[in-house]
């Protein structure tokens, strides 16, 4: 191979995980948020999905293989020629950070092994990690676009405002969308959204949350830094965004451990389903019993999602 077929060939980077880590429940999850194969590739046969993500002020398609097993994973990540270090290191970050790479579920299975509620969730679901939106922005939108909507039709949406605003991006013979930054979004008129099926109130609120940020009143390093309860009081102040809003982007943007969004409908139902209760317990039901979580409330409240899944199948 010549020196310019070798800088035409995508660059292939191992990265390491932390075990125990299940892929297939990795695509299951991906499945059940409503993928859109325009925005996120997914060929589990390979266990293989691409997406694209920002690095460099710029959206770039990166795969991600997975091999291995249970306890002993392996991922290597295919990066686009044409990258440099630093862009390279950027992108590697953001893998790791959306699978989890980082996390060692060992202490919060300790923590429930003994839990006679939890303990037969563990089994099924060892392994299954968190997947993370590798931008805040992302995940905000995403947020407020799934709020009081189903996940197929939120979706939808998602893709929608994608094709949109987002960048187009041929991959391997295929069209790949890149949700969009928050410049582009902040460009768009309200009524740009209406014929995509957004509520005037949605397209109000994404638009004006993309507004927030170019403008800098909403500073992600800022929210960073502060704790979950700051950064619930800063972030409430924006029209559109609630605790349960706050509450999911810390989870799934920033991966943090110990949060419970108590007014989840999803999670009050799967606390139903495994406390065996008569009635749907209540926000204040669930504070009080997540308490008893802590400091693992995030990867709780994770599991108990995903204890539906398990119950439909």
């Amino acid at each position: 191979m010549t020196a310019a077929e070798l800088a035409r060939e995508p660059h292939v980077v191992p990265i390491q995980i932390a075990p125990p880590f299940n892929a297939k429940l990795l695509f299951e999850r991906y499945e059940q948020v409503g993928n859109r194969a325009r925005l996120v590739r997914l060929e589990p046969d390979q266990l293989r999905f691409v997406r694209a993500i920002r690095v460099g002020g710029r959206a770039v398609p990166v795969a991600v293989r997975f091999g291995g097993d249970v306890e002993e994973p392996t991922a290597l990540v295919e990066l686009p020629p044409g990258l440099d270090d630093a862009e390279r290191a950027q992108a590697i970050r953001a893998v790791a950070h959306m699978i989890g790479a980082d996390v060692d579920l060992e202490p919060f299975y300790a923590r429930f092994a003994g839990d006679p509620r939890f303990a037969p969730l563990l089994a099924p679901l060892r392994g299954s990690k968190l997947l993370l939106d590798p931008d805040p922005f992302e995940c905000l939108v995403k947020t407020i676009v799934t709020q009081q909507l189903n996940l197929a039709f939120a979706g939808t949406l998602i893709e929608r405002l994608a094709i949109l605003a987002g960048d187009a991006l041929e991959h391997e013979g295929k069209t790949l969308f890149a949700f969009p930054d928050a410049e582009a979004v902040a460009r768009l008129s309200y009524d740009a959204l209406r014929p995509l099926a957004f509520s005037q109130r949605k397209a109000e609120y994404v638009i004006d949350s993309a507004r927030a940020v170019v403008d800098g009143r909403l500073d992600w390093a800022n929210v960073e830094g502060m704790s979950d309860e700051e950064a619930v009081a800063e972030l409430t102040r924006f029209r559109g965004i609630g605790r349960w809003t706050v509450e999911c982007l810390l989870i799934f943007a920033y991966g943090r451990p110990d949060l419970l969004p108590a007014a989840d409908v999803g999670l009050r139902n799967a606390v139903r389903n495994v406390y065996d209760l008569d009635a749907q317990p209540s926000a204040a039901d669930i504070d009080k019993l997540g308490a008893e979580w802590a400091p693992w409330r995030t990867y709780a409240t994770y599991y108990l999602w995903e204890s539906l899944r398990l119950k439909a199948e």
